[in-house]
């Protein structure tokens, strides 16, 4: 695990291989399954994003799994197998650096999107409505471009196969053109929500 400062005071985790061997396979399958579906645009309005004037933020196919689900969780590997960015291993590596990260623990709800970016898709940047966004990247067809930007603070993240990024929803953030392949973001949306 490493760590990019956004400020003296902050920094946001970068972690490279998250998921085992056979967790990254499983995920990759059900994504495959997942790709032909988000092509589908059976739900229309996952993962849309507009700016003041009512124009699109991004270009690119987008499914939230909490829709397809519904309350079948079980049902998805992917939904399965993200339980770990709530593991204890974890939580400890993150709080020893900043105990702000220990939010990321009390969270009470979640919800995962996926975006399936092909050529010349994007997402301009944006802020997200959670206190936490954890963005995980795979590889559906060897890609170039796609990297994560953090416009205000002027940097950014290489989208590696299976590398985790946590930042707050708070901090404007977006993805650069995919020039080549397809290139798969998951968004785990972690926040709080009364009476749960």
């Amino acid at each position: 695990m490493s760590f990019i400062d956004l400020t003296n005071n902050f920094s946001i985790p970068v972690i490279d291989n998250f998921y085992s061997p056979s967790e990254l396979e499983d995920i990759k399958n059900e994504l495959k399954l997942l790709s032909a579906v988000a092509d589908l645009k059976i739900f229309k309005n996952d993962g849309v994003s507009v700016d003041e004037n009512g124009k699109l933020r991004q270009k690119s196919n987008s499914l939230f799994l909490d829709n397809l689900y519904i309350d079948k969780r079980n049902l998805s590997k992917i939904l399965t197998i993200n339980r770990k960015l709530f593991s204890e291993e974890l939580r400890t590596k993150l709080v020893e650096k900043n105990l702000f990260y220990d939010h990321v623990f009390n969270v009470n709800h979640d919800t995962t999107l996926l975006n399936f970016y092909k050529p010349t898709d994007y997402y301009k940047p944006h802020k997200d409505i959670s206190c936490f966004t954890a963005l995980t990247f795979f590889t559906l067809e060897e890609f170039y471009g796609g990297d994560l930007v953090f416009p205000e603070y002027d940097i950014k993240v290489s989208a590696i196969e299976n590398r985790v990024v946590i930042f707050p929803g708070f901090v404007v953030h977006g993805s650069e053109d995919v020039t080549k392949g397809i290139r798969v973001s998951m968004a785990q949306f972690l926040n709080y929500r009364a009476g749960t």
